[in-house]
């Protein structure tokens, strides 16, 4: 599977997730409307049970201090029937039946007030921790129409959580509600879990999708590195190994046999494309073996300035330009301990990078000195120089200044090779530069 499929195959899945969690989140909102509007209920009938004791107890006072005033003639029948054999609905609520009765008998002295229905409503909603606006409405149960309401009109029923309508006598000539109006934060609120879990796992979706994103960009640039090494480092292999074929290939024919100076001449083209091919080799595995932990230092006094003597008569006869290597030397003899080879393999690095970066005319100054704790070595060139913007980079592994260049050799792990051995010498490296004027690279070792 491409990586393309790979990304169109996460991204449904992820807009699956989303749209899963948007129904769930949905569906939990409405459980929760419909809970809240249970709970409204629960609640008009306990406001109505209360407000309906309050005015049984002044029924009562009423009832008595009337018949104070006037007492009943004592052959009267003071009793009130009420016919509820056709109110089959409320079969199995025979308490709520008997609050109907209560309720029509006592309306008739002490009618319902909705203020203090209200008042009673608000003081239950407070308890329950339910901080949202409400009003009582009388509802005609026949058409639905709303008769009074304690409180303003409402112009829209967005938002709103109505109660079921509550009878409140027995000839139905009218009906309680209790509506919440925009409880939407209380909602929200017993949503918060719900809410906080979605958000949590949306969040990390998306930063896995992201991380997936990047991983596959990186493998994407890590392939075209691989292949873009592989071919330059063929090239740049290629190169040795053809020198060195064509130089045996002379040495073996009797002509040259018998000129001593082109037979030592075509010995030292062939020692130096061993050398190369050899040294690039190398360069290879030293990484390889610290991407992996097992490079190992063999650590000795290493001299300086021998070593850069070797190096000096190796690259002043640079097939293709013409060289000038000057060394200075502020002491006599100036020593380190480090791995010969590595650290051989780093200034090579830096002339070789010198010469390739430069015009035919080559002038490249090193210096070697002493500061503080450190030896600082010198390597300056009279070459193209550095654009400011890559300097952060140029170490970097697979990174080249002139990439788009296919006339100067390289596969762009030079540098990253030279800070590399170096950091693993518990050294620094510096570089100056400023395009046309040149670079100078400066190695600073612990001795």
């Amino acid at each position: 599977m491409t990586p393309h499929r790979i990304t169109y195959l996460v991204a449904l899945c992820l807009l699956m997730i989303f749209a899963t969690q948007a129904y769930l989140v949905l569906d939990h909102f409405r459980n929760t409307r419909a809970s809240l509007s249970r709970e409204t209920n629960a609640i008009l009938e306990d406001a109505f049970r209360k407000d309906l004791n309050k005015r049984h107890k002044l029924y009562k006072q009423l009832v008595g201090e009337s018949n104070i005033i006037t007492p009943p003639p004592k052959t009267s029948q003071n009793t009130v029937k009420f016919d509820c054999s056709k109110r089959t609905d409320y079969a199995d609520n025979v308490l709520g039946l008997l609050d109907l009765v209560i309720n029509t008998q006592i309306s008739r002295l002490v009618p319902l007030n909705l203020t203090t229905l209200d008042s009673v409503t608000e003081s239950i909603l407070k308890s329950r921790n339910i901080r949202s606006e409400f009003l009582i409405n009388i509802v005609d149960p026949t058409t639905g129409k709303v008769l009074k309401h304690s409180d303003k009109a409402i112009q829209s029923n967005i938002l709103l959580v109505p109660s079921k309508i509550l009878e409140v006598d027995l000839d139905k000539q009218k009906s309680l509600q209790l509506v919440l109006i925009n409880p939407f934060g209380l909602i929200i609120k017993r949503m918060g879990l719900m809410l906080i879990s979605s958000f949590i796992l949306s969040i990390l979706c998306l930063l896995g999708f992201r991380f997936l994103l990047r991983i596959l960009a990186r493998q994407k640039q890590l392939v075209t590195f691989k292949n873009e090494f592989l071919t330059t480092i063929a090239h740049e292999l290629k190169r040795p190994v053809a020198s060195l074929s064509f130089n045996l290939d002379c040495l073996s024919m009797p002509a040259f046999k018998d000129n001593t100076a082109q037979w030592e001449l075509l010995v030292s083209k062939s020692i130096n494309a061993t050398s190369e091919l050899n040294d690039t080799i190398n360069m290879i595995v030293a990484l390889s073996k610290l991407e992996e932990g097992l490079l190992i230092l063999n650590k000795e006094p290493v001299n300086l300035q021998q070593l850069f003597e070797e190096l000096k008569t190796k690259f002043v006869s640079y097939p293709v330009k013409q060289v000038e290597i000057q060394t200075v030397y502020e002491l006599n003899e100036i020593s380190v301990t480090g791995d010969a080879h590595l650290l051989s393999q780093c200034f090579a690095n830096l002339i070789d990078n010198a010469i390739k970066y430069s015009n035919n005319q080559v002038l490249i100054i090193i210096t070697i000195r002493k500061t503080g704790h450190w030896i600082i070595v010198s390597v300056k060139d009279n070459g193209y120089g550095i654009p400011e913007e890559k300097l952060p980079v140029i170490f970097d592994k697979y990174t080249r200044v002139n990439p788009e260049n296919t006339t100067i050799n390289g596969f762009g792990i030079g540098l990253n090779y030279v800070k590399t051995i170096v950091e693993k010498h518990k050294g620094e490296v510096e570089v100056k530069s400023h395009p046309g004027m040149g670079s100078e690279f400066s190695v600073l070792l612990p001795f």
